[in-house]
């Protein structure tokens, strides 16, 4: 593994990442956000709900604007709150997702 590799992978090793996504959840509880007995299926609805809010405030002109930028933070809490409702390790996912995408992009380590 290169130096470079190991490095990006740490970082997201050691990114918190697992305790944002915990606290993105606790705070989606204590709003009332879901139902008392969440399921799989609503925590999905709601990523859906905030992706179509998203693509309603982009403009895809090649600028962003604020509504834009707010929407996909929501986006991002929700898909953090619905990994740590179902018990991922979201670094772990993410890190695994890397490497397949550097796999699918044939970025190879040297001596590979």
């Amino acid at each position: 593994m290169t130096d470079e590799r190991s490095g990006v992978l740490d970082l997201v090793r050691h990114s918190g990442l697992n305790a944002i996504a915990e606290e993105c959840r606790r705070l989606a509880v204590a709003r009332g956000k879901y139902a008392d007995r969440w399921t799989v299926q609503t925590g999905w609805l709601q990523v859906y709900m905030e992706l179509d809010e998203w693509l309603q405030a982009a403009k895809f002109e090649g600028k962003r604007d604020e509504a834009e930028r707010l929407e996909y933070g929501d986006l991002l809490h929700t898909v953090l709150s619905l990994g740590a409702h179902m018990g991922y390790d979201v670094e772990k996912e993410l890190r695994d997702a890397m490497q397949r995408n550097r796999e699918r992009a044939g970025v190879m380590d040297h001596g590979e």
